[in-house]
C-alpha cells in the first residue's frame, strides 16, 4: 500500500551503513549528507560526460563562424558596390573621380557619426550567452529590447551630423567641389543607420543563440538586391531604355543603399520572429513592454556598454585618419582609397 511504501527505508541497508561509515571517518553530524562518488563506468553506472573531440569542435566552430564572414563580406560588398557604381558616373556635372571621391569621405564622416551607438549592441552575444547559460533564457529578449532602446534613442542625435558634412570637410581643407557633394551624398544616406542598427541587434541575439544562418542567407539576398537597385537608382536601369529615364545619377547610390539596409532589417524581422517564431524561447512573458527596463536593467546594461563607446569611437577615428590624410594628395587619391 503507499502507506508501506512510505514507511520503507529511503536508503538500501548497504547503502545506509557506506554514508555511516565515512561520516565516522571524517567526524561529520549525523545530519549532514555524505558526498557519494559518481559511478564509474567499471562499477555499471552510466558517464553522461561527453568524449572532447577535436573533429567536433572544428565542425562547431564553422558552422558559427562561417556565416559570420559570409555576413561581414556581404555587408563589406554593399559599400563596394556602390562605390563601383559611382565611380562610373559620367553626367557632365562632375568627373567620376570627383564622385568617387566625394562617396569614399562622406562614409567616412558616416562612419564616424554612427559608430558610438553600436555600442549598445556590441554586448548583446555576451549577455545574451550569459543569460542562456545561467538557465534564465527570458532574459535574452530583455537585453535586446535594451540594446534596441539605447541604440535608436542614442542614433538620433548622431543622425544631425549628417546635415554638417560639408563644413566639416571644407574645414579639414578638402576641395570645395568634393565636400558639396560629399554633403549631399550623407544627407541621402540618413534613413538607413537606425534599421541597420536594429538589425545588428537582432543578428547578434540570434547568434548567441547559435542561429547565425537565416543572417547568412539574408545578407547574401541584398547583396544582388542592392547592385540592382544601383543600377536602376543610378543608370536608369531597364526604365532607361523604355522610357528614357537616365536615374538619379549619383544621388541614387545613396537611396538604392538606403533601401537595401532598411528593406534589410524588416525582412529580417519577419521571418524571425513572425514566420519561424525563433525568439518565442528567449522572449519575456510580457512581451515587448517598457516594464523590462528597471534602473537596475538599465544600469546593468549600460554599465556594459558604454565602455565600448570609447572604443569604438578611437577604433573608427583612427582608421579614417588615413582618409584624412590621402585628401591632402587630391581628388585622384581620394577616390582611389575607395
Amino acid at each position: 500500500s503507499p502507506r508501506e511504501q512510505l514507511e520503507e527505508p529511503l536508503l538500501a541497508e548497504e547503502e545506509r551503513d557506506e554514508s555511516s561509515q565515512h561520516r565516522a571517518e571524517h567526524d561529520l553530524p549525523a545530519d549532514v549528507e555524505s558526498p557519494c562518488p559518481p559511478a564509474s563506468p567499471e562499477d555499471g553506472g552510466d558517464s553522461d560526460v561527453a568524449v572532447f573531440s577535436v573533429k567536433n569542435e572544428i565542425w562547431e566552430m564553422l558552422n558559427l563562424g562561417l556565416p559570420l564572414a559570409v555576413s561581414f563580406f556581404c555587408r563589406m560588398g554593399m559599400a563596394s558596390t556602390d562605390s563601383a557604381f559611382v565611380g562610373h558616373i559620367d553626367d557632365g556635372n562632375f568627373t567620376p573621380e570627383t564622385y568617387l571621391a566625394a562617396a569614399v569621405l562622406s562614409d567616412m564622416c558616416v562612419s564616424i557619426f554612427t559608430t558610438p551607438p553600436l555600442a549598445f549592441n556590441q554586448v548583446l552575444n555576451a549577455l545574451v550567452g550569459q543569460a542562456m547559460g545561467s538557465g534564465n533564457p527570458k532574459m535574452a529578449g530583455v537585453w535586446l529590447q535594451q540594446s534596441c532602446f539605447w541604440l535608436s534613442t542614442s542614433m538620433l542625435p548622431c543622425l544631425i551630423g549628417f546635415f554638417y558634412v560639408e563644413p566639416l570637410l571644407n574645414m579639414l581643407g578638402f576641395p570645395h567641389d568634393v565636400s558639396k557633394v560629399a554633403g549631399t551624398y550623407a544627407v541621402y544616406n540618413i534613413v538607413w543607420p537606425i534599421p541597420n542598427g536594429l538589425y545588428q541587434c537582432m543578428r547578434f541575439y540570434f547568434q548567441a543563440q547559435g542561429i547565425p544562418r537565416p543572417a547568412m542567407y539574408n545578407n547574401i539576398a541584398f547583396l544582388f538586391i542592392n547592385a540592382i537597385l544601383n543600377w536602376i537608382f543610378v543608370f536608369g536601369g531597364p526604365f532607361r531604355h523604355i522610357f528614357g529615364w537616365k536615374g538619379l545619377g549619383f544621388i541614387g547610390a545613396a537611396i538604392s543603399l538606403s533601401i537595401s539596409r532598411t528593406m534589410q532589417s524588416v525582412v529580417y524581422l519577419i521571418y524571425m520572429f513572425f514566420y519561424k517564431k525563433h525568439h518565442l524561447n528567449t522572449w519575456p512573458d510580457a512581451g515587448l513592454s517598457f516594464t523590462h527596463h528597471t534602473w537596475d536593467r538599465s544600469k546593468e546594461f549600460l554599465k556594459q556598454s558604454l565602455p565600448n563607446l570609447g572604443t569604438l569611437l578611437f577604433s573608427v577615428i583612427s582608421s579614417q585618419a588615413t582618409t584624412v590624410l590621402v585628401g591632402r594628395l587630391g581628388e585622384r587619391a581620394i577616390a582611389a582609397s575607395s
